[in-house]
């Protein structure tokens, strides 16, 4: 047995009462030395020698040991609380027997710092070990007291003396502050063990790598520093940080205490060796570290050594100032094995590891808490080739804490919502109650022993003093019902149980119920232990249950977590959750209330409606007999009729009004007639509804989801649409004028409504009938009358040009080649537009056929490439003249099937491809690119629309012509034929109005291009009639392709040879010429004599200057020239765009009135591309208004149109005169004479009589 000796020589024991043996670190005990009093002041000096020498250890803020030097072992007897704070170092002394291992390094360093704490040399110099600077001190030559400095500027062993108020305040609160006031007892000695082991075992750290002391060197007298650390001052390095590195020697920032213990350490003792030797990166690395606001970690080397910030010291617990300048393994022991890898991996892949709210359990605040932190560990790559990490860190428990905790608020809340009653409530609560959760770890209820709707009327003091309490249940409670009380039914269970239990209960908040001070109940404090089985808890909750006012019905006690505080936060929480039981139970208890309450209602209720029974009898059997009689007489009435409440039920109906609707008999909820009504006119519902709810009479019409049909059929057409209804109804109203109710009728108008719809198609197609045969008239006739203008033309210049041969008897007569070219070129003019004109002809003629069904199709034997082939020729001279390039090809599809002779009528065939050649031509001869390329195919099936190509679909008005006997009985083929142009293409709505009857791509095609519109419409018909359809693909700016296919069948060739040959060399230059009116519109005449009209511009003074606005170039030559023959200086322009730019250079033009071109008089035709006449005509007289234009300039509206109302129009837009096709000079000069001696009178800008009013 060892002692310690006291002054008095006796002896204090230090054993253990059970082992015999030394007491461990766990258990100090606690020493008194006597020290003789003062004689001058012996109370003081009683009162100093009470003090103990442990009980000064023990407030030291320094790591301080004591080894008995008469020992054979070497292991410290005592241990301060400041070095039991350095992790495992205090229980790597208590273990060691200072035995060196030359096996493992770190024991033989801790042997060797052993060995000098227990050197015999009086004068043993300091030395380091575990990054602390430590000395010694030998007491009666056998106690030596080793004591680390913290005061030494040389080395970092803890925090300074300016430690925060929180690191204070943890050594304040420690276990072994009080320990000289606080008896050792055989209980508190095992409890202690237990727990030291306990928090010993959960430390991160391992005991096996904690670095040991140099070896014991003798200090060398005449030296004042030592050799273990280097000076700053002495970093030295090729490259500088700047003014705020901290690893420079007198950096220009100030250095706080964490600054100062990271400079001060030992860092020689470690793998990255003294700072001065480190390298750049290392040092930049370590100045952001330090300088990072949040909490972080440096990892450097092959060992991973570890430098962190002053934030992270907060994480690292108990484990500061300890773990700085160990490798991983050594500060973080207990989680080496879940992050090796991901250091690893890391490492590896450059990529960055991230775990978000880990859990982990700290020893700090006096105790192990439960933390959660979101950890990275981000590598990056040093220049020595190795990969250091950073490691940031971020504090999420009280994130973590706090969603757990709502989670289980809203949990209880699903549970205990649904209580109908107490007895419910309290099953509901403790089924919240029974999943873990580390913030209410066990749990007690107890309700009130008496019904409660009796006792809700009582006064607090009686519902809490006087009643009993059952146990409802227990949650997590070792030991079961047997060791907690079932019922507290007297004063006596209550103070056995908990004696202060009716004040707590009057509390307005909770309250903490502690081991420590006695308040938690011996029967819950001696069962209770954490299901690790690593401490107990030592602390509760007690929570009143109440439910209005001061009226208990129960309490709850609720454990409190062990490893985390009673802060704010869990106040906040406890308080959350003692609201919540409080409002629902409030609600349980006020339902059932109304349960009884409505109960005893309900049975006054019955006994009232008994006495009125018989009375409602009478009135009910009268009510249903007058209610009998209306529906019999509302289901005979030829209306649907109703009646609807306010809220929009239907209360009642009659049959003709479910007929009508089709509302299901057996659906009366608010509104359900809205489903009968059609979805267009719930707006007409919505308003009519609302004025009748504010007393109006509506009547309105509207329609019905149900199809209406008729059984008859009116012209040829099934009548058939949306049922039509009008509907009567007026508001029923109280006497104070309230509406209460709805009454109406409904009556079916379909029939009506549907006759009135007829007769307005029927007027619009007539509209549009009428208007398209206008349109038709006015297309022919312009067309009709402008070839037969130049016919005329021609045929009174050839007259004219020739009376001055006729003169004398000669017989010969010597005519000029002159003369001969232009009577030829006349004539050629004349036969052309004759041609037009029977093209056109034509095309009404056999539309006529089509529409009469007279149309005929006469199939014979022929060669379909021939036939094309043949009808390509008569266009050599006019793609010539344009410029265009035309290709011919055969699809392998027609070689392939080997196709020779057909039976097919050729001149129907050729009517549709010629019409197709013409429209390509006229399209693209005004285009930049000019291609026409045909290409001519064949299949056994019938060609399908595509993406590109679509085809129009069969009108079915016209049988097919090639199912007769006349068409043979080969095998049937299709021959198909495209004609793609590379024109101005169509847009959408273009190709819509394509294929119908007078219509064209746009209202100004024909004036650009001419035509009827007829001709794609014949196209299409006769495409039909022989089995076949027509379509087209196009795109505006690209061009167009059209296409069309005809049913056909093989054949063998005539027997006639002649025949063969006739069909095979058709001669097709009629047809050309028929459908070719482009040809007309490039026609250039010769120039003719004047001859013809010099008689008649004798008798008109001075010249005329005549500007002819024409856009057909035929009839602008041919004007030109005649009146050039009558002496006129003639202009020309293609447009009413040109016409204005002319007028600008004229002396009409204000500022050119004497020296701009002569002009006495316009020409101008209506209908032209760019800006047509009547456009133009406005554009001249708003000019002579804003005084643009000087005077008045005359002008004569030379056109086709011939009908008075297109006459009438062209003088209200501004035309002095209209002169219509076909003319002739003659008639045209005197015209022109009358209109120029109106503007002969000097007075300028004076309007002509036909010029329309400003």
């Amino acid at each position: 047995m060892e002692q310690w000796p006291s002054p008095t020589g006796n002896s204090l024991t230090r054993r253990d009462p059970h082992t015999g043996e030394n007491p461990s670190i766990s258990e100090p005990q606690v020493m008194t030395i006597p020290i003789k009093p003062n004689p001058t002041s012996e109370s003081k000096v009683d009162a100093l020698a009470a003090v103990g020498l442990l009980e000064f250890l023990d407030s030291d803020d320094r790591p301080i040991f004591v080894i008995d030097l008469t020992s054979s072992r070497a292991t410290p007897i005592y241990q301060n609380p400041s070095l039991q704070k350095l992790q495992g170092l205090g229980v790597k002394l208590n273990s060691s027997n200072g035995e060196s291992s030359k096996e493992n390094p770190s024991e033989s360093k801790h042997a060797t710092f052993l060995h000098w704490a227990t050197s015999e040399t009086s004068d043993i110099p300091s030395t380091s070990y575990w990054g602390i600077r430590w000395a010694t001190r030998t007491l009666r030559k056998r106690w030596r007291v080793v004591t680390g400095d913290v005061g030494s500027p040389s080395v970092a062993t803890t925090f300074s003396h300016s430690t925060s108020e929180a690191s204070q305040k943890g050594r304040s609160q420690s276990k072994y502050s009080d320990r000289s006031s606080q008896p050792s007892s055989k209980t508190n000695q095992q409890a202690q063990s237990s727990l030291e082991e306990q928090l010993a075992a959960f430390r991160l750290v391992r005991e096996d790598s904690i670095p040991t002391f140099p070896a014991v060197q003798p200090r060398d007298s005449g030296s004042e520093k030592s050799t273990d650390f280097p000076r700053r001052d002495s970093i030295k390095s090729s490259y500088d940080l700047g003014p705020f590195d901290i690893t420079r020697p007198n950096p220009a920032v100030e250095l706080s205490p964490h600054l100062k213990f990271f400079l001060n350490f030992d860092w020689g003792t470690t793998e990255l060796g003294p700072i001065s030797t480190w390298p750049v990166e290392l040092r930049r690395m370590v100045n952001f570290l330090m300088s990072d606001p949040k909490a972080a970690a440096l990892y450097w080397g092959e060992s991973r050594t570890i430098i962190y910030n002053e934030p992270y010291v907060l994480a690292t617990g108990q484990r500061h100032p300890g773990m700085m300048g160990k490798t991983f393994v050594e500060a973080w022991s207990e989680v080496e094995g879940d992050f090796t890898q991901a250091f690893e991996k890391a490492a590896e892949t450059g990529v960055s590891y991230t775990v978000d709210d880990a859990r982990f359990y700290i020893e700090r605040h006096g105790y192990l808490e439960e933390t959660y932190y979101s950890i990275s560990i981000i590598p990056f790559s040093a220049n020595d080739g190795n990969v250091a990490f950073y490691n940031p860190v971020i504090d999420t428990a009280r994130q973590v804490i706090t969603d757990r905790r709502m989670a289980f608020l809203l949990r209880l809340g699903q549970y205990i919502s649904s209580s109908r009653e107490p007895k419910e409530f309290w099953q509901q609560l403790l089924r919240s109650l029974e999943p873990d959760h580390l913030d209410l770890p066990f749990a007690l209820l107890y309700s009130a022993g008496w019904d409660v709707n009796e006792n809700l009327s009582e006064t607090s003091e009686v519902s809490h003093g006087s009643k009993s309490w059952n146990l409802e249940g227990l949650i997590r409670v070792p030991g079961g019902p047997s060791m907690i009380p079932a019922r507290l039914g007297s004063d006596e269970d209550m103070s056995h149980f908990l004696p202060d239990l009716p004040e707590l209960l009057k509390a307005d908040s909770s309250k903490v119920l502690r081991t420590a001070d006695g308040t938690l109940p011996k029967a819950i404090a001696d069962n209770l232990q954490a299901s690790d089985g690593e401490f107990s808890y030592d602390s509760a909750v007690l929570l009143p249950i109440r439910s209005t006012g001061d009226t208990t019905l129960g309490f709850l006690i609720l454990g409190i977590n062990p490893r985390k505080r009673f802060d704010e936060d869990y106040k906040v929480f406890i308080g959350l959750l003692s609201r919540q039981l409080t409002t629902s139970m409030a609600a349980a208890v006020l339902f059932e209330d109304e349960i009884r309450r409505g109960r005893l209602a309900a049975e006054e209720a019955d006994r009232d409606r008994n006495l009125l029974s018989r009375k409602l009898a009478i009135q009910t059997y009268e009510a249903l007999e007058i209610e009998s009689r209306f529906r019999r007489m509302a289901d005979l009435a030829p209306v649907g009729m109703f009646h609807i409440d306010p809220t929009g039920v239907l209360i009642y109906a009659n049959n003709n009004y479910y007929a009508l609707t089709e509302h299901p008999r057996d659906v009366s909820y608010p509104m359900s007639w809205y489903n009968v009504v059609h979805t267009d006119d719930h707006g007409i519902m919505d308003r009519e509804w609302a004025k009748l709810l504010q007393g109006e009479n509506v009547s309105f019409e509207l329609r019905l989801r149900r199809p209406w049909v008729a059984d008859e059929v009116v012209a040829g057409e099934k009548p058939e649409g949306s049922t039509w209804i009008i509907a009567a109804a007026y508001a029923e109203k109280a006497e104070d004028g309230t509406v209460i109710g709805v009454l109406g009728c409904i009556t079916d108008i379909s029939r009506q409504k549907w006759a009135e719809g007829f007769q307005k198609r029927k007027m619009l197609e007539a509209v549009e009938l009428k208007r398209q045969q206008e349109n038709f008239i006015d297309m022919t006739s312009h067309e009709m009358r402008n070839p037969l203008s130049a016919i005329i033309q021609c045929a009174d210049w050839i007259g004219a040009s020739l009376v001055e041969f006729n003169a004398g008897n000669k017989k010969d007569v010597v005519i000029p080649r002159e003369i001969i070219d232009g009577h030829a070129d006349a004539a050629s003019t004349i036969v052309l537009c004759a041609l037009h004109q029977k093209r056109i002809i034509d095309d009404i003629l056999t539309l006529s056929k089509l529409d009469s069904d007279l149309l005929f199709i006469t199939p014979v034997e022929v060669q379909p490439i021939s036939v094309v082939e043949n009808a390509l020729k008569m266009f050599d001279g006019e793609l010539q003249k344009s410029d265009i390039e035309l290709r011919f090809r055969v699809d392998p599809s027609y070689e392939q099937l080997a196709i020779d002779w057909v039976k097919l009528d050729p001149s129907r065939i050729l009517q549709v491809f010629i019409n197709l050649i013409t429209n390509a031509i006229k399209f693209t001869q005004s285009e930049p690119r000019r291609k026409i390329q045909i290409i001519m195919g064949a299949s056994l099936e019938k060609p399908q629309s595509n993406q590109e190509l679509e085809y129009l679909p069969r009108s079915g008005s016209h049988k097919d012509e090639t199912l007769g006997a006349n068409s043979g009985s080969g095998e049937m083929l299709y021959l198909s034929v495209e004609v793609q142009d590379s024109g101005r293409g169509l847009d959408e709505q273009e190709k819509h109005m394509l294929f119908k009857r007078f219509s064209q791509a746009s209202p100004k095609t024909h004036v650009q291009y001419g035509g009827s519109g007829l001709g794609l419409f014949i196209s299409r018909r006769l495409t039909e009639v022989q089995g076949g359809q027509i379509g087209v693909a196009s795109e505006a700016g690209v061009g167009s392709t059209f296409a069309f296919y005809v049913r056909t069948r093989r054949c063998s060739p005539p027997d006639d040879p002649s025949l063969a040959s006739k069909v095979k060399n058709i001669d097709l230059k009629a047809q050309t010429r028929i459908l070719s009116p482009a040809a007309i519109e490039r026609i250039k005449s010769p120039g003719v004599g004047k001859s013809a009209t010099k008689k008649a511009a004798d008798a008109y003074a001075g010249p005329k200057y005549v500007l002819i606005v024409e856009d057909n170039i035929v009839n602008q030559k041919v004007l030109s020239k005649q009146l050039k023959s009558a002496g006129c200086i003639v202009s020309v322009a293609n447009h009413g765009l040109e016409a204005l730019e002319f007028l600008e250079k004229s002396r009409f033009w204000a500022g050119k009135q004497t020296d701009g071109e002569h002009l006495s008089i316009i020409l101008m035709d209506l209908e032209m591309p760019v800006m047509d006449g009547l456009t133009c005509v406005k554009k001249i007289r708003e000019l002579q208004q804003e005084g643009k234009i000087i005077g008045h300039v005359p002008v004569i509206a030379v056109t086709a149109n011939a009908r008075s109302e297109q006459i009438a129009t062209a003088k209200e837009c501004g035309m002095d005169s209209v002169v219509t096709k076909p003319f002739r000079i003659p008639e045209l000069l005197p015209e022109m004479e009358r209109q120029l001696r109106r503007e002969e009178r000097p007075i300028i800008g004076e309007r002509s009589a036909s010029a329309p009013a400003p």
